[in-house]
């Protein structure tokens, strides 16, 4: 099977983990191998590059029936998933290479036991409303630090620090202003790949998780398997809740 489509790191994973179902579905049986060679190109710096090797280990078969899962499933709420089959799906079809788990790791060992706050704005809102600053504070401070924020919007990351300042978070995942229209690219775009590849599956593993909702928001729902001590907020209904 050849998977060639979706945009960003985690828009070309939740692709890759559809058309998995999709075929499985259709066929009966899960795919024998996955292309996804024509993937990640925004990360390429020349198209011969080869970017899912760099951030997917080798694909293995799953096990069990597929599941239902549709990429559009990015912008609901993740406990009405089958998480606990997902997951295992997706750790065969979408597992994170050994780089990948390796920076992860480092990752984990920083964050210690912080409670994560993913914000995703910028180029999201054309998908789905953000959420107001003011909401995902006031969720965050309901849910008790300390915090270890990732974000790609600069002025999220400064309205957090003023409620509170000794929030941790990294330099190495490059943050914008605000700009609806744009999206963080790095110089060097493969590296930032293998680096946010890592960041979701670390924070997947931490012991409380504020997330948006979106693709950034489900993989490390995906990667963590479950939803205890998980929080989502939703920019449609403006609202955040336990999950």
């Amino acid at each position: 099977m050849i998977v060639t489509t979706g945009t960003g790191l985690t828009s070309c994973l939740s692709v890759r983990l559809h058309d998995a179902h999709t075929y499985a579905r259709y066929h009966g049986y899960w795919p024998n191998e996955i292309d996804s060679s024509k993937q990640f190109d925004i990360y390429k710096v020349n198209p011969s590059e080869r970017i899912d090797t760099l951030l997917l280990g080798d694909y293995n078969q799953p096990s069990i029936n597929p599941t239902d899962y549709d990429h559009g499933w990015q912008y609901g709420w993740y406990d009405e998933i089958d998480l606990a089959n997902l997951s295992r799906i997706t750790m065969d079809v979408c597992r994170p290479s050994n780089n990948v788990l390796a920076q992860a790791a480092e990752y984990r060992n920083n964050i210690g036991d912080a409670t994560c706050v993913i914000y995703r704005g910028n180029d999201k809102a054309k998908e789905i409303a953000p959420v107001d600053y003011s909401t995902a504070i006031e969720a965050a401070s309901s849910i008790g630090g300390p915090f270890f924020v990732q974000t790609d919007e600069q002025e999220f990351l400064e309205a957090f620090l003023k409620a509170h300042p000794n929030t941790g978070y990294t330099d190495e995942l490059p943050r914008i202003h605000k700009n609806h229209d744009k999206y963080v690219m790095p110089v060097n775009r493969s590296t930032f790949a293998i680096k946010f590849n890592a960041m979701l599956w670390a924070l997947g593993q931490a012991n409380k998780l504020l997330i948006t909702t979106g693709n950034t928001g489900i993989w490390p729902v995906l990667y963590r398997g479950h939803t205890n001590r998980v929080w989502q907020l939703h920019g449609q209904h403006q609202t955040w809740k336990k999950i």
